[in-house]
């Protein structure tokens, strides 16, 4: 049965949800009901449709009524514009409304936990208190990995994926995402500063996960929400254990090597859009350009040293010391 909406609490402060959607509607219905179902009721969810074929429409539609006056779902738009630009759209819409000083990012296809908002909100008020409000601030969690039916396939993304977001840090960003979009909550200060995506950004999370290297950033441990991995997912989750991904390698090992040189020639140009929305801002970028001159040594000079910005486990590490430029 779906839950009742709660009541606005009109005292406690405005989050806009960002929910980018494109052909979703075989999983959008309960993610819909899980953002009713928000312990922090006081949110405006904006949607953004890519063009669906299918039923989308329709049940945000029908959707649009439950939530009684807190979606606003923006004029349809035509194929075309992809994840990346869908969500720079509903980024625009929030930015350019100005009500919402916080903003959090939804995917079409997964279930948050009740206290999933106001969880990730009061981190990010956390550190504003720290560093104030005019400094970009980004709070993220750990998501629990589920199957189309949402059965477990592992309690814990980070652990799934072999990777550590709680250690991560400015410099490390520049080379190896852990920040993922769906788990992310931002200040108005990083929406203003990401704005607009530039062309090199590899994702839009990513971008923000780099921006936020120039303020602060605060990663929670528990999982807040079930991250549903199915045949059509834009990014998902995938096993990185040693004997999965020699399995990949056997099977598309010229379409792995592929894909890592490409990420290569991503991170560095992203790193250098990075560098110039920097400077532009009058914020300081030295650890960029730090970076980018030590990826503009040989190999051999970057022996010793490649694991400073390089993170997670030692076959990525490796791979990206040879095969990046």
């Amino acid at each position: 049965m779906r839950p009742p909406a709660p009541p606005v609490m009109s005292a406690a402060p405005l989050v806009d949800i960002l929910l980018a959607t494109y052909n979703g509607a075989a999983f959008l219905a309960p993610q819909l009901d899980s953002l009713l179902a928000q312990t922090h009721a006081n949110f405006r969810l904006i949607v953004s449709d890519d063009g669906s074929s299918d039923d989308t429409l329709a049940i945000l539609r029908r959707y649009e009524r439950i939530f009684e006056g807190r979606m606003l779902l923006l004029p349809p738009q035509p194929k075309g514009g992809g994840v990346i630009r869908n969500f720079e759209r509903l980024m625009r819409a929030s930015l350019d409304d100005g009500s919402a000083a916080w903003i959090a990012f939804c995917d079409q296809d997964d279930v948050w936990l009740p206290e999933k908002t106001a969880r990730l909100l009061a981190a990010v008020q956390a550190l504003e208190a720290r560093v104030g409000t005019d400094a970009p601030c980004l709070a993220h969690s750990d998501l629990t990995v589920v199957d189309e039916q949402l059965q477990v396939i592992s309690p814990s993304f980070a652990a799934f994926q072999r990777i550590e977001p709680a250690q991560v840090n400015a410099r490390t960003l520049l080379s190896v995402n852990q920040v993922t979009g769906c788990a992310t909550l931002i200040n108005r200060a990083l929406l203003e500063l990401a704005l607009p995506l530039p062309p090199d950004a590899v994702m839009h999370d990513w971008w923000l996960a780099v921006l936020s290297g120039s303020g602060a950033r605060d990663y929670l441990p528990e999982p807040l929400m079930r991250y549903r991995q199915h045949g059509r997912n834009q990014i998902g989750a995938r096993d990185r254990g040693l004997p999965s991904r020699l399995m990949r390698l056997a099977r598309d090992g010229g379409g792995v090597l592929k894909r890592v040189r490409q990420l290569g020639r991503g991170t560095r140009a992203q790193a250098e859009a990075l560098g110039r929305r920097l400077r532009d801002n009058g914020l300081d970028d030295g650890y960029v350009a730090e970076y980018l001159a030590w990826r503009g040594r040989g190999r051999l000079a970057r022996l010793f040293t490649y694991r400073t910005y390089y993170v997670g486990p030692e076959l990525d590490r490796l791979s990206r010391w040879l095969l990046w430029k």
